[in-house]
């Protein structure tokens, strides 16, 4: 396996070294899986003096941007080592993902405890400014939009933004498990390391008990004023979108399973997904799928 850990340390520096570039967004949901992979692949001597090359050579190589790459590199670094360490074990796929979503969590919500108190940095602020530097051309360009558009707009969406917070880093976190766990997988079978598979998606099914669960939030989200800064408002205003986007994968999941009912192409589940995805409305689809026995419909004819 020498060559094979060389090319996925190379891997893990090449993405490191892409943070400060245009494709950091990218950069950052991929950085877990080379770490991962050589966890699982390697012995934790072994795996120590890869990450210590692979990040003293992305301090050097990142110039002013040292700093920047150590900081991300140091912090997927744990989650990567958690996850590499379960598929050792042999965990269950859903276990895996699912610590490796808890830490990603708690790590992110560390992270901005830290900011807060120990460097007194003010979020909400520091968004303001941001929206409004972002939105400053189109206020000053010539256009039809009302004097003072930029702040009052930077001022609205800081206000949406902190109150969604906690289901972004919830979404944030799941996303990074999940999709580490899909890549390193794979990749782990490309060097002939086999792992536990998750279900196939076409079984997937949620607790109904989560459609009372969203009901409830749909109904409170009513009869609360958005405008109320109480805790109340702040967990529905989060819960909602959440279970959206659960319903939203039960959505998938349900064509998935009409697929291999219906004996379609195996990718023509994959292309009713991208819809699904980006019009938000599907998520009906997944609702109505964990409500009532639609599978048994199909099952019959």
């Amino acid at each position: 396996m020498g060559w094979k850990s060389v090319a996925w340390s190379a891997t893990a520096l090449l993405l490191l070294l892409s943070i400060p570039t245009s494709l950091n967004i990218v950069t950052l949901f991929l950085l877990m899986t080379p770490m991962v992979v050589l966890y699982t692949m390697l012995k934790p001597l072994s795996f120590a003096l890869h990450m210590a090359c692979v990040v003293a050579a992305a301090f050097v190589l990142s110039g002013s941007y040292a700093l920047v790459a150590l900081t991300f590199g140091l912090f997927f670094l744990i989650p990567s080592i958690v996850m590499g360490h379960l598929y050792k074990k042999r965990a269950a796929p859903k276990r895996v993902v699912l610590i490796g979503f808890v830490v990603i969590l708690a790590q992110l919500l560390v992270e901005l405890m830290i900011f807060s108190s120990q460097y007194d940095v003010d979020l909400t602020s520091y968004l303001t400014v941001l929206l409004e530097d972002a939105s400053q051309a189109l206020d000053t360009s010539g256009t039809l939009l009302p004097e003072g558009w930029a702040a009052d707009t930077a001022s609205q969406l800081t206000d949406t933004i902190m109150t969604m917070l906690p289901a972004l880093l919830l979404l944030t976190s799941f996303g990074l498990a999940g999709l580490t766990h899909f890549l390193s997988r794979r990749a782990l079978a490309l060097t002939g390391i086999q792992t536990p598979s998750m279900p196939q998606m076409k079984t997937w099914m949620l607790p109904r008990s989560l459609v009372f669960y969203y009901l409830i939030a749909l109904v409170l989200s009513f009869m609360v004023s958005a405008e109320d800064p109480g805790f109340l408002t702040l967990v529905v205003a989060n819960a909602v979108p959440v279970l959206r986007f659960a319903f939203t994968i039960q959505a998938i999941a349900f064509f998935f399973f009409l697929a291999s009912v219906k004996r379609w192409h195996k990718a023509v589940p994959i292309a009713i997904a991208v819809p699904i995805l980006l019009y938000p409305p599907f998520y009906l689809i997944g609702l109505l799928d964990v409500a009532f026995p639609l599978r048994k419909h199909f099952t019959k004819n």
